[in-house]
């Protein structure tokens, strides 16, 4: 239920938010698709998550990387459940928001799992082939990672369950990757699906919409899918030949959804810090819009932390002039991180170390601006009780509601004047976390069986520990 009133959530925002763009007329062409104007927001704008995903080619140490912000609602709180592995299931750590919602994770063999974006079809597409009754839903992470331990084998459960069909719940664009390859999935209605694999020397940057275009179901190492794409769009009268190649995303799509600004700005907004020599605007036009990019630089994890945070600082749409104008969590221009983006999360996979310590899934419970990225190694068998329910979050999201209060403080808002305490606190933190790593990690090398396990799961413990202990001193700290 509740994933179904978040679907119904995103249609009418989305439907809302739209209404000033103008209308997109029918597609001639993936060549001559025509751009939307940006629209002004007049609300805050929930509802729009983020992920990022870059292939082990485009990482500083050749780790495969996922980073994720999901985004409903400033109170939505998350936590973390370890999920016993039986003689058929393996272990993994789950995460979870309000109301019991499975988000996805990790497992013990590196794969890990992130819950994605929710995106509009058109209408035409849902009414030939819509969400079925029973089916699967929003329980697929779960059996993701209890069966599977790579992510061909993910992508193989799901093209099973597209027999059967999957219901509302799982409806959207979500990803999987293990330490070798990292996939992005996108269901095109009840029984219709696409999946593509990030080419391992580039990224790349999912809004709220379809972002496959090509695919090639002939070379199913790198893209898989419903084997009628191109025949069902072209029945429902989404595609003609003469309009040129097939683009699934222009066929499947919400068109006016697809060229919104709440979605092309955001996709700018990762290319631009991570490959500005291409020199993208903001619009990002239909017609050059790039799916996966080669980055200008290595990217590291903690590249993947900052861009969860990223407010557009200055950049272009930064409305903010050095936070002396306004909370950048207020902006319309709906940055990658939110107001109402409630957590964060990012995966480090790596395949040359030992699953048990190579799987490492940083979570920042509450908004990662204000929050702390936690290291949870993928054997944990445990996390500290605060984390397994509102406390935790509550600590951390206590900060965010301190920063967005009203008001000025010495000349600038106040979350300008508190920002600087609250980066150079948790940033601290994370340095410490990241200059350990190396020493914990060959340490533990040094262990076998449970004891390896245990050390992992005491470390991850006390890393969490200090970060929930540092959060509450800020909140004393803060004006």
């Amino acid at each position: 239920m509740k994933k179904l009133l978040l679907v119904v959530m995103v249609v009418l925002v989305a439907l809302a938010l739209c209404a000033g763009v103008s209308a997109v007329p029918r597609h001639a062409g993936a060549a001559g698709a025509p751009q939307a104007a940006p629209a002004a927001a007049t609300a805050p704008i929930a509802d729009h998550c983020n992920f990022v995903l870059a292939g082990k080619l485009a990482t500083a140490d050749g780790s495969v990387l996922m980073g994720y912000n999901n985004d409903w609602a400033k109170n939505n709180f998350q936590y973390l459940q370890v999920v016993p592995g039986d003689a058929t299931h393996y272990q993994y750590v789950k995460l979870l928001t309000f109301g019991a919602i499975p988000e996805g994770g990790i497992n013990v063999h590196q794969l890990g799992v992130l819950y994605g974006t929710a995106t509009t079809l058109d209408k035409s597409v849902l009414a030939a082939d819509p969400y079925v009754k029973k089916g699967n839903g929003g329980e697929i992470w779960d059996k993701i990672l209890q069966q599977c331990s790579t992510a061909k084998q993910a992508i193989d459960l799901l093209q099973q369950m597209a027999t059967t069909g999957f219901t509302v719940g799982a409806a959207g664009s979500f990803a999987i990757a293990d330490p070798n390859e990292a996939w992005v999935f996108e269901l095109l209605g009840g029984h219709h699906w696409v999946a593509a694999r990030v080419p391992d020397n580039s990224y790349l940057a999912h809004p709220n919409t379809v972002l496959v275009q090509q695919v090639n179901l002939a070379d199913p190492a790198n893209f898989r899918g419903s084997a009628d794409l191109q025949s069902f769009a072209q029945s429902i009268g989404r595609y003609s030949p003469a309009d040129g190649p097939f683009n699934i995303a222009w066929a499947y799509a919400d068109r006016t959804d697809l060229q919104s600004y709440l979605n092309t700005n955001r996709m700018w907004g990762v290319i631009n810090r991570w490959t500005p020599s291409l020199g993208c605007v903001p619009a990002m036009p239909f017609v050059s819009r790039p799916v996966f990019v080669v980055p200008g630089h290595l990217l590291t994890r903690q590249d993947f932390m900052a861009i969860c945070r990223d407010h557009y600082e200055g950049t272009q749409l930064d409305q903010t002039s050095n936070y002396t104008l306004m909370n950048p969590n207020a902006q319309t221009d709906r940055p990658i991180c939110y107001s109402t983006t409630d957590y964060s999360a990012v995966w480090q996979l790596r395949g040359w170390l030992p699953e048990n310590i190579g799987g490492v899934m940083w979570v920042a419970t509450g908004r990662p601006d204000t929050s702390a990225y936690v290291p949870y190694y993928d054997c944990v068998t445990s996390v500290p009780t605060a984390f397994t329910g509102k406390t935790a979050f509550r600590s951390f999201e206590g900060i965010a509601t301190t920063l967005d209060k009203g008001g000025t403080i010495g000349g600038t808002t106040r979350y300008g004047y508190n920002i600087g305490l609250v980066r150079s606190t948790f940033g601290g933190f994370e340095t410490t976390c990241t200059n350990a790593q190396a020493s914990t990690e060959s340490t533990a090398a040094g262990k076998t069986g449970a004891d390896q396990v245990a050390y992992l799961t005491t470390y991850s413990t006390t890393c969490a520990t200090q970060a929930l202990s540092l959060a509450n001193g800020l909140r004393l700290q803060l004006k």
